[in-house]
């Protein structure tokens, strides 16, 4: 009998930081929790009433989306973060960014024999995501940690969870780079693209940093953190059409 999936996985990350919880809610003066990054501020009103305007629809949802939602991510991104030459076609709703991350490795139909690079100090979903694709798991954040290989798929996280790092635009241009040169996607996961504090963050779609072709890179948005929609799951991903 083959071993059950579970068997390739690490302790839910959360679950190992009970004990310390558990210590740190008892201290007289409360918690600062910084385990999971879970909004607090209100939703907008101007959501709501959104929300509310279009309960009434009965149908199922499209899996691209409608014109008009693929259309209004098409103009966020140029208005927000400076995003041109996307693609209606280039753009897709997801059910939870988390989601996505966590499939796209098995969506790819990687396995066994692909290597994912992920972040160093990163979001667990990542390393989780591969290894339930069967795919080998390597931790770097430099192109020289890489060496010689290939890997089939690579994630970045600028602005970085739980960091904040934000990666410049030469070292984002130097990875797309990099990755073309050997036929290796590129995931760059921008969930805090709009929360930056003291730096100007770049999406991997920008000018800047790909030369307006978008060829094997995603960008990969949720509207949890800024919008503090986390219990919505919605988010999208946009980028090279064939993907």
């Amino acid at each position: 009998m083959n071993s059950p999936k579970s068997a390739l996985l690490p302790v839910f990350p959360w679950d190992t930081l009970a004990d310390v919880t558990a210590t740190a809610r008892a201290h007289p003066e409360g918690i600062v929790d910084l385990s999971v990054g879970t909004p607090v501020d209100d939703v907008a009103p101007v959501i709501r009433a959104a929300l509310a305007d279009a309960s009434a629809t009965p149908g199922y949802p499209t899996t691209a989306g409608t014109p008009e939602l693929r259309a209004s991510i098409h103009a966020a991104l140029e208005r927000r973060f400076g995003i041109t030459d996307v693609a209606p076609a280039a753009v897709l709703p997801v059910i939870g960014t988390k989601e996505l991350i966590a499939w796209l490795p098995t969506l790819l139909g990687l396995g066994s024999e692909d290597t994912v690079v992920i972040p160093e100090l990163a979001y667990p979903t990542y390393d989780v995501g591969a290894r339930l694709a069967g795919a080998r798991v390597l931790a770097a954040d430099s192109l020289t940690q890489i060496g010689p290989q290939t890997p089939a798929l690579v994630f970045l996280n600028s602005p970085s969870n739980p960091s904040g790092k934000v990666l410049g635009g030469d070292h984002l241009r130097k990875v797309v780079g990099w990755a073309r040169e050997r036929g290796v996607l590129v995931a760059s996961d921008e969930c805090y693209l709009g929360l930056a504090w003291d730096a100007q963050p770049l999406s991997v779609l920008h000018p800047s940093v790909c030369d307006g072709d978008h060829t094997g890179l995603l960008a990969i948005h949720s509207l949890s953190k800024t919008s503090s929609l986390a219990g919505y799951r919605a988010g999208f991903v946009a980028g090279d059409p064939a993907v």
